[in-house]
């Protein structure tokens, strides 16, 4: 069905590369089918195919899990891949039946689709690697466009908003939206003061929300957008100082708890082992003041003689996560405003300590090195619900959950 759909302007430059794809998606995690293509499985003719599905295929049975979305699974090899994968890296199942055949997951994955009111929205996971290259490696920012797109029916939509939630501030959703990646284009700001910015402007919206009803939400953009055009109010930003400490510390404690949670994606392994080895730790024993010394001097050495020239990098990894998360949540069902700001500044800190560790290994950093870094961190982190969601248990069990504490993850 064609669509007006709102979507970052790489998203007419996406298209799968298959077998050429250095970190194939149909590894390293479960691969998902919904009842109708498992039905459909069921009833395949040619028998070389069949047999396959037939060994390859477990029902979910787990009742906390079951839903029509989440029917089924491809079982892993011993690899960790999809029991569908060929040894040139294509899917069985597309080879046979064509792209049709595939599953909602397999069918839709890298694309994100949202839905506010009655307008979609479109944009890629930076999990995958031709994805993360779209985004990232664009000097100029991410853009928009509307513009009537081709949207299969089954790709699932992953959020919805406006309709389902009325209040007093759900008018303001695009303001704050539009306000929100101006802050993180903003670019005679270093990117962590840009960080700051938006959590002090976060921070004002989210106690009006709870004081105020968001009676005075109007007031606040118009403010917040002449302060992001003061450079005085910019300056006193860039001169607050940061408890490297403590920012190190919490962020790290972060990091080593998603393995808590196992690590399958082998290209995560490798970058997690570089980030270690650049920062002279060793896996069973933290060591701050070793960290620190080697942090240091890896950021002032190999990491900021990359990224002082190519910051757009992170930004444009901070506004595709905006925009693909359909920010800001204005639904006091689900996670606060400040949460979403909250764990959005976790995410980008813990990114950081990843690529200041690789560039020590490497002793500088380059445009496929990081990108590396990026994806495998994305296709680790971002796709695991359990992990993200522990992520606002800590910071609320540690009183992490203030202002003063999320900027002190961001600020360099």
């Amino acid at each position: 069905m064609k669509q007006n759909t709102l979507m970052p302007e790489y998203m007419k430059n996406f298209k799968c590369i298959g077998g050429e794809c250095e970190d194939t998606c149909c590894a390293g995690w479960t691969v998902s089918i919904d009842r109708k293509t498992y039905k459909n499985y069921q009833k395949v003719k040619d028998p070389v195919l069949r047999d396959k599905l037939s060994s390859g295929l477990r029902r979910n049975k787990n009742n906390a899990n079951r839903s029509d979305r989440y029917y089924a699974s491809f079982i892993l090899t011993e690899k960790n891949c999809c029991s569908m994968l060929t040894e040139d890296k294509w899917c069985a199942i597309q080879m046979k039946l064509g792209e049709k055949a595939l599953s909602n997951t397999c069918n839709t994955y890298p694309r994100n689709l949202n839905k506010y009111d009655q307008n979609y929205e479109l944009s890629g996971k930076v999990s995958c690697p031709e994805i993360a290259r779209l985004v990232l490696l664009q000097p100029q920012g991410i853009e928009f466009e509307e513009a009537e797109c081709e949207l299969e029916s089954n790709w699932p939509v992953v959020k919805t908003g406006g309709i389902q939630v009325q209040n007093n501030y759900t008018q303001y959703f695009w303001p704050i939206r539009m306000l929100a990646i101006e802050i993180i284009q903003r670019r005679t700001m270093l990117l962590g003061d840009r960080m700051v910015l938006l959590g002090l402007f976060i921070d004002a919206l989210q106690n009006d929300i709870e004081r105020n009803y968001g009676l005075s939400i109007s007031d606040i953009i118009d403010s917040f957008r002449s302060k992001l055009h003061s450079p005085e109010y910019t300056d006193s930003i860039a001169e607050l100082r940061v408890n490297l400490d403590l920012k190190l510390q919490a962020l790290f404690e972060l990091i080593k708890s998603r393995l808590d949670y196992g690590i399958s994606m082998d290209r995560y392994q490798v970058t997690y082992k570089e980030m270690m080895e650049g920062l002279n730790q060793d896996s069973e024993v933290f060591d701050l003041d070793k960290f620190r010394l080697n942090y240091e001097e890896n950021f002032k050495v190999y990491y900021s003689s990359y990224m002082d020239e190519k910051e757009y990098i992170l930004e444009n990894y901070l506004v595709n996560n905006l925009f693909g998360s359909l920010f800001p949540n204005l639904s006091e069902k689900e996670i606060s405003l400040f949460d979403e700001y909250a764990l959005l500044s976790v995410i980008y800190g813990m990114l950081k300590i990843h690529l200041v560790g690789v560039s020590g290994k490497h002793k500088g950093l380059s445009d496929e090195i990081v990108i590396r870094t990026i994806q495998a961190y994305a296709k680790t982190i971002e796709h695991n619900n359990s992990y993200i969601n522990s992520i606002l248990v800590e910071l609320k069990r540690n009183n992490y959950d203030t202002l003063a504490h999320i900027s002190l993850l961001v600020k360099d």
